[in-house]
């Protein structure tokens, strides 16, 4: 889609531009967690397993990943950042009619690659967005802004599949024909709408050319490679609960109505969101090495939930699961761009995302192994221990670091 709007200077039409790219996350992400809910609804209509439950995540974690790795330094190329941002929208779209008019396993499939390829094409571009677009040229509000924007997609995709579930409201059709068509009234303002003007940086290409990325990488330095891990493990946490989160808490807690299974995962997006609106105070160190530490632990209550078979504990440990991911993952995103030299943020904050990504995929690819070979409970056991040895290694790595404890 061409970009027709003019281009003028920064000012008070910078807020109606931060809005559509809020809103743009927004979606991308809803677009990644509706089918959240309606996996249990899939599985009882084609009869499939949790392996190819977590290829259909696979799917959609691909399709993210190769555009993560294109598009960062695509857009620190460009002066205007609303191409890639269309382009995002535009597979947003596509994907959601594709799922709409699914009738297969191998159609899920190619859907959700499509999600992937228009959330991968947001991520960076959107938060180095959200940065130019900020008066002040706040690193750390803008990562928040898109963290929060991210979490509020990643609850309403959940929100919008239950309650579809829940009135029998064609719920395979209607939460992508809202997200269709919530995409394209999106690409529409954002196409028209005034846009400030900023610099393409030139010299992006002949810095990595000559001098690889790498050097950029060790510009960025310690603290950057920590955020990445705390990326990695925030969103193998977040991956779990929402490619397995219904399964877990319908065939191990015994919440056996997948409508009410599927809220579990807004419930933990719900309490993300939340948590990373009441730690913005804090400092990034204890942000991060907060949550993860808080994620590892909540984790093994749900597993010692699932021993139980307590639904109230389980839903417990969800919670505070939920808040110790919007914190880390918060803190880690933030970081990431305050890390970031301005001439390569929009790249290095997709190569954090992109790290992200890669701790969402394999992980949830063992587990949905181990839950076909050895059962659910032991795959929820070992993400509970995956994730308590992170935060532990997180923890111990980032109090050494100085970098870390910026505001």
């Amino acid at each position: 889609m061409a970009v027709t709007a003019p281009v003028i200077e920064q000012g008070v039409q910078s807020r109606f531009a931060r809005h559509l790219v809020i809103a743009t996350v927004v979606l991308a992400l809803l677009g990644s967690s509706a089918p959240s809910p309606l996996y249990g609804f899939y599985q009882d209509r084609w009869h499939f397993a949790a392996t190819v439950l977590t290829e259909i995540y696979t799917a959609y974690s691909l399709g993210t990943l190769t555009t993560l790795l294109v598009i960062g330094r695509v857009s620190d190329r460009l002066g205007d950042r609303r191409s890639l941002l269309l382009f995002g929208l535009g597979a947003v779209a596509v994907g959601a009619v594709i799922m709409a008019m699914a009738g297969s396993v191998d159609a899920l499939l190619v859907g959700r690659v499509f999600a992937g390829f228009g959330t991968g094409a947001v991520m960076g571009p959107a938060t180095a967005a959200l940065v130019e677009l900020d008066p002040k040229r706040d690193g750390k509000k803008a990562a928040v802004i898109a963290t929060v924007a991210i979490t509020a997609g990643g609850t309403l995709g959940p929100i919008l599949s239950g309650a579809a579930l829940a009135l029998n409201a064609a719920p395979s059709v209607t939460p992508y024909i809202v997200l269709a068509v919530a995409a394209v009234v999106t690409a529409i303002c954002l196409s028209r709408t005034a846009w400030p003007a900023t610099s393409p940086v030139v010299h992006l290409s002949v810095g990595i050319a000559t001098d690889g990325f790498g050097r950029t990488l060790r510009n960025a330095g310690l603290p950057y490679v920590i955020a990445c891990a705390g990326m990695a493990l925030a969103w193998m946490v977040g991956g779990t609960f929402v490619g397995l989160g219904p399964t877990f808490a319908r065939h191990l807690i015994g919440i056996h109505s997948a409508a009410l299974a599927g809220l579990t995962v807004s419930a933990f997006q719900v309490v993300a969101g939340t948590s990373q609106l009441l730690t913005r105070s804090m400092t990034l160190k204890r942000m991060l090495v907060g949550g993860a530490i808080l994620m590892g632990l909540s984790l093994l209550l749900c597993t010692l939930a699932a021993a139980m078979d307590s639904a109230v504990i389980f839903c417990l440990g969800t919670v505070l699961t939920g808040a110790g991911f919007g914190c880390c993952f918060a803190g880690s995103a933030a970081l990431a761009s305050r890390s970031a030299p301005p001439h390569s943020r929009a790249t290095l904050v997709s190569l954090a995302y992109a790290v992200g990504y890669i701790g969402n995929l394999l992980p949830v690819v063992a587990l949905g192994a181990i839950a076909d070979d050895l059962g659910l409970f032991d795959a929820m056991a070992a993400c509970a221990l995956a994730t308590t040895i992170g935060a532990a290694g997180i923890a111990a790595a980032a109090w050494r670091v100085r970098g870390v404890s910026a505001d």
